[in-house]
């Protein structure tokens, strides 16, 4: 699947000490055992039963008497292992086997080939590469061997001890032989003559054997290269031709033919001779060569020698033709339209002419772009083939005409509720649009940041002094262009008053306060609701007398119109007086025995007794007695109460007692 071998003169450069091959072994047949181990991730499987002597094992580094197949190693034993990263071929994803040779020698690959012709010369070689890193450890030394089936040594060749170069070398080791009369199975084996230990670790990947015999030149005649390019138009005969070592008593020839890269041969029908005229054929791609053979061995693959290939490849005639289609099939006045032009048949550098209305455009690319177009306009492309056996290289495309369409005049109005306001006031402002189609879009602005949403009508409450507002309308018609009005609108707001009041006062009964708002702003009038209790309702600091608790509001104006208000609430205590007497009748009068409503103050609890000292009532809060104990009603009479609140002039917790009186 991936290795070759080398005729007799590489050989002797290629395969380092290589025993001294017999006659005619300067041209090789087919691998009759192509041992390459096979690709992928992983590890590969463990050979066949009785190949090996050795244990398979699934991993990188294996112990002594171990081997692996992978496709690389490293970082093997601190390092005493070379980093091995692909096969000899350089495939990163080729297997190989790994050998940590056993402590005595052994046999470590044997196997048995069928199927030869006796008298024949034959090669058995593989590559191996020492992985020890430093000189000093043991070398591995391999005896390859030739046996018959009846265990005759046949041939036998030794590598000497194979020395540590620290680097990844790979070198093929073989030799030849020749099969003797009646001989045609025999068995390779592979010797490692070296003892286990420290050293004599190996990689071994494609082991091969195959026939060999003369050396075979061959040739076509008027061509000296063994690849051989022609057009489908050409119709010459081509004249092979090949010089072949004179080596068999009788050499029988046959010229083959492969359509398949080689993978197959199929013999030519009639080409038996040194020379075969090769008549012109449809376009395809072919390998011819001569096999050569003692006669009565041709045809048989494990007896037969081949010449190196010659590949004539033969193009079909093209018929060029180019297609043009446009990015769009509409546009708008001044944008680009881009034309792209899809070539059949160019070759690799085809030249193109673009024509618009028949008159030259641009020349160069496949791609045409123009942005003044109109729709009368009328599209080719003209192409200049440079494929390789054409014929006619000029052709023309087809039409394309692109709907060009003007851009519509479109315009908005823009208005507003008001352009001079108070900060806090909100603001409509509405977009007219002129020529928009259906359903024009719509973007605001502030200040020239997003704002609102796609509506004509956009309301802001929180506009400065100094704010632009615009919108931007894009139509809903082909090639709208966005637009904004003539002119955005420019807001003037005036600040607004701010007036910070105490939340919260109380006063004892019958006194008063003053009322002292802190305002900010020009203060064009004061006025405060409701004037009850109040000195002067029109000045903004005025003195509050109420009767009972009042909540005041206060409202400013500016000199500018913008009004703001405010509230404090005035809160009257007046000495605490509980009722004397209730009655629980229901009739939503003097029900509930309580603190009045009227009295603000803070209630801490609220107790109620009898007179045996029994609590029968007890709350926090504006809660009050209905005259019951566990749901039952209590008898009319006195009640002791004692209640705990907050006094609202001083914040002090105070307690006060009292008798009431149950009426039923």
């Amino acid at each position: 699947m991936k290795k070759s071998f080398f005729t007799l003169l590489l050989m002797a450069a290629a395969l380092g000490a290589v025993a001294q091959p017999p006659t005619c072994t300067g041209g090789l047949g087919d691998p009759i055992v192509d041992i390459t181990f096979g690709a992928g991730s992983g590890f590969g499987p463990a050979l066949g039963a009785g190949i090996t002597n050795m244990t398979y094992i699934a991993n990188t580094c294996p112990e002594d008497g171990y081997y692996t197949i992978v496709h690389s190693t490293s970082g093997c034993y601190g390092g005493s292992w070379i980093n091995v990263p692909a096969d000899h071929t350089g495939n990163p994803n080729g297997y190989f086997m790994l050998i940590n040779a056993s402590y005595q020698p052994s046999d470590f690959y044997v196997q048995t080939i069928s199927g030869l012709c006796p008298g024949t010369n034959y090669q058995f070689a593989a590559w191996v590469v020492n992985l020890v890193s430093q000189q000093g450890e043991i070398e591995p030394n391999i005896t390859f061997t030739i046996e018959s089936t009846t265990g005759a040594v046949l041939g036998t060749y030794n590598t000497g001890n194979i020395p540590a170069t620290g680097g990844v070398d790979w070198v093929q080791y073989g030799f030849y032989f020749n099969t003797p009369p009646g001989v045609n199975t025999v068995v390779l084996r592979m010797t490692n003559n070296a003892s286990g230990g420290i050293g004599n670790d190996l990689g071994l990947d494609d082991i091969t054997f195959r026939a060999a015999g003369p050396n075979i030149q061959s040739s076509v005649t008027g061509f000296s290269s063994d690849s051989i390019t022609l057009c489908q138009s050409d119709s010459r005969t081509l004249g092979f031709s090949a010089i072949v070592e004179n080596c068999y008593p009788t050499a029988v020839y046959q010229w083959q033919i492969s359509k398949d890269s080689g993978i197959s041969w199929a013999d030519i029908p009639g080409a038996t001779m040194l020379t075969w005229l090769r008549p012109a054929s449809a376009p395809g791609s072919f390998l011819y060569r001569l096999t050569v053979a003692q006669s009565g061995n041709i045809g048989i693959v494990t007896c037969e020698v081949a010449s190196a290939p010659i590949q004539v490849n033969v193009i079909a005639t093209p018929s060029p033709a180019v297609t043009i289609s446009p990015g769009a099939d509409s546009s708008c006045v001044g944008s680009i339209v881009t034309i792209t032009a899809v070539p059949d048949g160019g070759g690799p550098a085809p030249v193109y002419q673009w024509m618009v209305n028949g008159s030259s455009a641009g020349a160069g690319g496949p791609v045409f772009s123009s942005s003044t177009l109109t729709s009368s306009d009328v599209v080719r492309c003209q192409m200049t083939s440079d494929a390789a056996c054409v014929l006619d290289p000029v052709v023309l495309s087809n039409a394309v005409s692109v709907v060009v369409t003007a851009i519509p005049a479109t315009a908005v109005g823009l208005a507003a509720s008001a352009t001079t306001i108070c900060q806090d006031s909100p603001v409509i402002f509405t977009a007219t649009p002129v020529n928009g189609g259906t359903a024009p879009f719509f973007q605001w602005t502030v200040n020239g940041l997003p704002a609102g949403g796609d509506s004509s009508i956009f309301t802001d409450a929180a506009l400065n002094n100094g704010d632009a507002v615009t919108c931007t309308m894009t139509a809903a018609l082909t090639c709208a262009q966005p637009v904004q009005p003539v002119a955005p609108i420019e807001m003037i707001v005036y600040p607004v008053p701010s007036i910070l009041l105490t939340p919260d006062t109380v006063i004892a009964g019958g006194a008063s306060v003053r009322l002292s708002p802190v305002i900010t702003g020009t203060i064009a009038s004061y006025r405060w609701s409701p004037a009850t209790g109040l000195s002067d309702a029109l000045v903004p600091s005025p003195v509050a007398s109420p009767a009972g608790s009042t909540l005041y509001r206060l409202t400013v104006v500016s000199s500018d119109g913008c009004a703001a208000s405010a509230v404090e609430d005035v809160e009257v205590f007046y000495r605490l007086a509980m009722p004397a007497a209730f009655t629980p009748n229901r009739d939503g009068r003097n029900d509930l025995f309580r603190v009045p409503p009227s009295i603000a103050v803070k209630v801490l609890q609220l107790a109620v007794y009898n007179r045996l000292g029994g609590c029968v009532f007890s709350a926090a809060g504006s809660e009050g007695w209905d005259g019951s104990f566990g749901g039952h009603p209590q008898p009319a009479g006195q009640y002791v109460w004692v209640l705990e609140y907050v006094n609202p002039l001083t914040q002090s917790v105070e307690t006060a007692k009292g008798v009431v009186i149950l009426v039923r």
